[in-house]
């Protein structure tokens, strides 16, 4: 270090606890994961540290590291944008998903590319389509839509489709659905009279 100090700060969301996708991770994918992240190119997202370099900065073994980035493939929170050979590093990019949920439902997963200079702008973006129910493209311009069981991303109409049962919908969050805002929001769930029918059936 020279006798000097890299004041950099970086910071990840931390919902990522909240939402128990750290231990669904394990602490090994989640520290190779942010390890990744620190080498991210500001502009462009892309990382090239070595299987060594990530072993040495987070005290794992060579094996562990590789286990970590395939499990971190899996799971959607990496992509490798181009494999590496003996003269140059594999280029990663990070990625953050968001899960979206009705109850314990999940609706779908978001995942956006990590691009530091870019990544703030598009999650509130992302945040505040889905509070308002507004329509906005540009909020899911860059993103990959991963629809949760039983349902269907639709492309040309930029809709999730598929059905819900009454008995899995929350009584709280029911109450205080628009369902003609939501089923016109950018994710465009057909919930129109869901209310009404859930009403009939708790009778």
């Amino acid at each position: 270090m020279d006798g000097k100090i890299d004041s950099t700060f970086g910071t990840f969301r931390r919902d990522m606890f909240e939402s128990g996708l750290v231990a669904e991770l394990g602490a090994n994918c989640f520290v190779i994961w942010i390890a990744i992240k620190t080498h991210a190119d500001f502009n462009t997202g892309i990382a090239w540290p070595s299987i060594r370099r990530l072993s040495e900065i987070t005290g794992l073994s060579v094996n562990t590291v590789q286990k970590a980035i395939k499990e971190l493939e899996r799971a959607s929170l990496l992509r490798i944008v181009q494999t590496g050979n003996q003269r140059a590093s594999t280029r990663y990019l990070a990625r953050e998903r968001l899960d979206v949920r009705l109850g314990n439902k999940l609706l779908c997963r978001i995942v956006i590319d990590y691009v530091p200079q870019a990544i703030k702008q598009q999650l509130h973006k992302i945040s505040e389509t889905l509070k308002t129910g507004e329509r906005n493209p540009d909020a899911f311009s860059q993103v990959e839509i991963i629809p949760g069981d039983g349902f269907v991303w639709n492309t040309s109409t930029g809709t999730l489709q598929g059905a819900i049962s009454i008995k899995e919908m929350p009584v709280k969050e029911l109450a205080s659905i628009d369902a003609e805002r939501f089923a016109a929001s950018a994710l465009g769930l057909k919930m129109a009279g869901i209310q009404k029918k859930a009403k009939a059936i708790r009778k």
